[in-house]
């Protein structure tokens, strides 16, 4: 009877002993189970300490700077953008590409003027391959300064009106600005400011002379490049002088008998007038011969004498002919 009882025993430890062999995979599994699930949780943290360092990265410009170190220059970055060739380095910042390029404009007129105001007036041809008229304005420029500008449109010509003059030499250009840039400048324009007047320094003749011809000469100086008009009230004759390059000048006028009211009127290139008065008698007068003796008187008992006679030939002015005697 002991038997069976033991054979129960060893069932019992032999049952005990395949459960104790089954029970290491079951806990191979749950370490392996264990292990793998540490890993995903590893990989998730890794992908989201990448996201947040691409987020930083972008945020600083550190990530852009990358791409353009990656990219040559001139590449697209755009998905689906075809590559275009790396532009040649310059120093200067292209401010259009040559299928808009800006052109000059041309200020009409020309190139130097002259004027006693404070302001003037400039008009711009506009050229006719301007690219995005509507979005461009003009500039006038006085040195490195924009002293007036206004929208191009679609006009051909603007006129800019209004531009302040500082004394003496004003110049002027002009330049067309759009979206892609300014263009280059116009042409110079020169306006000076002027607002001396040219004054007269008359030579002769002095005023109160009595003369006998009918065409008097007047001579003195003014302003160099100054216009000189002569004229007489007395007969309302006018007539011009002439004015040389170092301001002398020499013109003549008609008289009649008697008193003659002459005026002298001198105006320069901007405009500023001076004149001056004066008042020049005629004379009636005549070319004569004037019979001049040596002797005019002659005593009795002096007689046979001999005497000398000698004709003098005079002008009009009084004035002895030479070579008439």
């Amino acid at each position: 009877m002991a038997a069976p009882r033991s054979t129960r025993r060893r069932a019992r430890s032999g049952s005990s002993e395949r459960a104790s062999h089954r029970s290491p995979p079951r806990r191979r599994a749950a370490a392996e189970s264990g292990s793998g699930s540490w890993a995903r949780r590893i990989g998730i943290a890794l992908g989201l300490l990448a996201v947040g360092g691409t987020i930083v990265l972008a945020g600083s410009g550190a990530l852009d700077e990358g791409e353009r170190a990656s990219t040559p220059p001139g590449a697209s970055t755009r998905p689906g953008a075809s590559a275009r060739a790396p532009a040649s380095p310059s120093s200067a910042p292209i401010t259009a590409s040559p299928s808009t390029r800006i052109p000059a404009p041309t200020l009409e007129g020309a190139a130097t003027a002259a004027t006693r105001g404070r302001e003037w007036q400039i008009t711009v041809a506009i050229p006719a391959d301007l690219p995005e008229r509507r979005q461009t304005r003009l500039l006038v420029h006085r040195g490195d300064e924009i002293v007036a500008e206004a929208p191009v449109r679609s006009r051909d010509e603007v006129t800019v009106e209004g531009i302040p003059l500082r004394r003496g030499e004003n110049r002027f250009t002009a330049t067309l600005r759009g979206p892609s840039g300014e263009g280059p400048p116009s042409a110079e324009l020169v306006v000076t400011r002027d607002e001396v007047v040219p004054e007269i320094s008359l030579s002769e003749p002095l005023s109160g002379a009595k003369v006998h011809s009918e065409q008097l000469t007047l001579m003195g100086d003014t302003e160099p490049g100054a216009q000189l008009m002569i004229s007489n009230a007395t007969n309302e004759r006018t007539s011009p002088a002439v004015v040389a390059a170092d301001g002398t000048f020499q013109g003549e006028i008609a008289l009649v008998l008697g008193s003659n009211e002459l005026t002298l009127t001198a105006t320069d290139q901007a405009g500023n007038v001076d004149s001056t008065e004066l008042t020049v008698v005629r004379r009636e007068g005549v070319d004569e011969a004037r019979l001049i003796l040596s002797q005019t008187t002659f005593p009795v008992r002096r007689l046979p004498a001999s005497i000398s006679l000698r004709v003098l030939v005079v002008d009009a002015e009084g004035e002895t002919v030479d070579g008439a005697e």
